[in-house]
C-alpha cells in the first residue's frame, strides 16, 4: 500500500491544486485507468479547493493508494458545515467574496466529489471542522500501446555535455551520460524541444541530409514557411524554383491546414463527442495526450493531421515529404511504413536551393495579395511546450469549459516556430499571409485509432508498480532534490527511476551519500 499526505494552505489560490496534481502523477506511475485517474483528479480538486475556500487554519489530504481502489480523506479545521444535506446540492455555496471573485465557489464541490467518487462519506462539526472521505475503484490502463520507435537521432561526437536538452524535454525523456545523449523511446513525444535547445546539433531528426532527387516525376510537399528563407521573392518564387528544379508539382501544406481547422470547428459545432474538441494538428501533442493525459485521447478529433492528410491524397504520386519536426516523420511512417525513402528534412531541401541563392537567381516576385482570411473565433490557440502541458492539464481536470475548440502546438509560435525551418515565426508569418500561393487540401478520417501509452507506468502490473513507486520514493528520499542534472536525469525523481529501473547507478549523484548522512544526522538528533 502506498500512502500520501499533503499539507493545504487555507487562501492560497495560486498554489491550489497541488495536492490533486502530486495525486494524480501518482495514479498514473502505478498505471490505473486514464478515466478512474480523471475522476479520482476532480474528486480530490474540489475536495482541496474546499479547504483552500472556507478554512482558515488550512487543513491535510491524506490518500491511500491500493492495488483495488483509492481512499482519500481531505480534512480540516474551518467553520464547518450546519447543514450537510443542503451543501450536496448543485448551487448552494458559502464561499467568500474574494474566493467569488476569483471564480470559485459555484456551489459545485461536494456535488462533484459524489458525481466522480464510488462512496462518499462527509462528516462535520460546526466550529471544529469537516472531513471529506471518498473512495475510487481502482482499474489498470487497458490496451496501452507498446514503446514506438522515435524519429529522433542522437550523434554522439558532436555533444558538448551541456545538458540543456535535458532540461528542455516536455516529458524528461532525455538522458546525457558519458558525454553522449540519449533518448527513452516509451517517453519521447517527437516534439522538436531538444533539438531546439542544443546548439551543436547533436540531437536532430532522422532521414536523409542529402538533397531529394527531383526527376520531373516528383511531387514535392513542403511546409509553407520552409520556403520563406529563399531571398527572391518570398514563398512564391521559391515554389517556383522547386518547379524549375524538376518538381512536377508543389504541394503545400496550409490548404491542408485549413481543412483541417474547419472540420474541427464543425466537429465541436455538433455534439458528436466530448467539449472541447482538441485538433490533431500537431503530431507530438497527439503522442503527448497518449503518453501523459490518455483520458483525453476521446477529446482528440479523429482526422489526420494536415501532412498525414496529403500524404493520403497522394498515395499513388511519386511524392517527397518535407517535415518539420520528428513527430510528422513519425505519423508519416506510421501511417506507411514503406514511406521512409520518401521523407526529407528542411535542411535537406534547403541544399537543393542553395546554388539558385548563391548565385543571386530566382523567379520573379508574386504579387502580394493581402492577407488570407481565416476563422478563428472559436479555436484556441496554444503553442509551446509548456503551455500546451498547462491546458492540457487544466482540461484533464475538468477546469477548460469554455472553449469549443483547442488547436495545440509544441513548437513555439506553432509549426513556423519549428527549429528546423530556422526562421522567426512572426516574421514568417506576416510573409506568408501576404504570399499569392493556390492552395489545395481536405480533412481526412484518421486511419490509426488513438491508443494510450504505457509511459510514466512503472510496471503491466498495478500491485508491482506500487512497489515499485515505494521503493522509487524511498531511493528519492536519499537524494538531495537540486534537479541538478550532474547524474544525467532532468531531476532526481527521474534519477530515482533510473536507478530503479537499472538504467543508472545510484553512486552518479555526488550528493547523494551527502544527503544520505545528514539525513541520518537529523534523526539521531530527533532520537536525542
Amino acid at each position: 500500500m502506498e500512502t500520501l499526505r499533503f499539507d493545504i494552505q487555507a487562501r492560497d489560490f495560486t498554489g491550489a491544486g497541488a495536492a490533486s496534481r502530486a495525486l494524480k502523477q501518482h495514479l498514473k506511475r502505478i498505471g490505473a485507468e486514464s478515466e478512474t485517474v480523471r475522476r479520482a483528479v476532480i474528486a480530490a480538486y474540489e475536495a482541496e479547493m474546499n479547504v483552500v475556500i472556507h478554512a482558515a487554519q488550512g487543513g491535510v489530504l491524506e490518500a491511500a493508494v491500493d492495488e483495488g481502489q483509492l481512499d482519500v480523506s481531505v480534512s480540516d479545521g474551518g467553520p464547518g458545515i450546519p447543514d450537510i444535506e443542503a451543501a450536496m446540492r448543485e448551487g448552494f455555496s458559502t464561499a467568500p467574496p474574494e474566493a467569488r471573485a476569483l471564480g470559485f465557489g459555484a456551489g459545485l464541490g461536494l456535488p462533484n466529489i459524489r458525481r466522480n467518487s464510488d462512496r462518499l462519506r462527509v462528516t462535520s462539526e460546526v466550529g471544529k471542522g469537516t472531513t471529506v472521505s471518498f473512495t475510487i475503484l481502482l482499474r489498470a490502463e487497458r490496451g496501452a500501446r507498446d514503446e514506438r520507435p522515435t524519429s529522433l537521432v542522437a550523434r554522439a561526437a558532436l555533444c558538448r555535455d551541456c545538458r540543456r536538452c535535458v532540461l528542455a524535454c516536455p516529458t524528461g525523456a532525455v538522458r546525457v551520460r558519458d558525454g553522449a545523449p540519449t533518448v527513452l523511446g516509451h517517453l519521447c513525444v517527437d516534439c522538436a524541444a531538444c533539438i531546439a535547445a542544443c546548439t551543436p546539433r547533436a540531437l536532430t531528426v532522422a532521414g536523409s541530409a542529402s538533397p531529394p532527387s527531383l526527376d520531373g516525376a516528383t511531387v514535392v510537399v513542403p511546409p509553407g514557411v520552409l520556403v520563406d528563407y529563399y531571398p527572391f521573392g518570398g514563398p512564391g518564387a521559391a515554389l517556383a524554383a522547386l518547379r524549375a528544379l524538376g518538381a512536377v508539382d508543389v504541394v503545400v501544406t496550409h490548404g491542408y491546414e485549413a481543412a483541417l481547422r474547419a472540420a474541427v470547428s464543425e466537429r465541436a459545432a455538433a455534439p458528436v463527442g466530448p467539449s472541447p474538441v482538441v485538433s490533431p494538428v500537431c503530431p507530438g501533442v497527439v503522442a503527448l495526450i497518449e503518453l501523459r493525459f490518455p483520458a483525453l485521447l476521446p477529446h482528440l478529433a479523429p482526422l489526420a493531421s494536415p501532412l498525414e492528410a496529403a500524404q493520403l491524397d497522394l498515395a499513388d504520386a511519386d511524392a517527397v515529404f518535407v517535415v518539420s519536426c520528428p513527430g510528422q516523420r513519425s505519423a508519416l511512417l506510421a501511417q506507411r511504413p514503406t514511406a521512409q525513402g520518401a521523407i526529407t528534412t528542411p535542411g535537406a531541401l534547403r541544399k537543393l536551393l542553395a546554388p539558385l541563392v548563391a548565385a543571386g537567381q530566382g523567379p520573379p516576385a508574386p504579387a502580394p495579395s493581402g492577407s488570407r482570411p481565416t476563422d478563428e473565433d472559436d479555436v484556441l490557440v496554444v503553442t509551446g511546450a509548456g503551455r500546451v502541458v498547462a491546458v492540457l492539464d487544466q482540461l484533464e481536470n475538468g477546469l477548460l469549459t469554455d472553449v469549443p475548440v483547442v488547436e495545440p502546438y509544441l513548437c513555439d509560435g506553432g509549426c513556423l516556430g519549428s527549429p528546423l525551418l530556422q526562421n522567426e515565426p512572426s516574421l514568417s508569418a506576416w510573409r506568408w499571409a501576404a504570399a499569392d500561393v493556390a492552395a489545395g487540401g481536405r480533412a481526412h478520417e484518421r486511419r490509426l485509432a488513438y491508443q494510450p501509452r504505457p509511459g510514466i507506468r512503472l510496471d503491466p502490473d498495478m500491485a508491482t508498480a506500487i512497489r515499485k513507486l515505494t521503493e522509487l520514493e524511498r531511493v528519492a528520499d536519499g537524494l538531495p532534490g537540486k534537479d541538478c542534472t550532474v547524474c544525467g536525469a532532468p531531476t532526481c525523481a527521474a534519477f530515482a527511476e533510473d536507478v530503479i529501473t537499472g538504467r543508472a547507478a545510484r553512486d552518479l549523484c555526488p550528493y547523494a551519500a551527502q544527503a544520505s548522512q545528514s539525513g541520518a544526522r537529523t534523526d539521531e538528533e530527533r532520537v536525542r
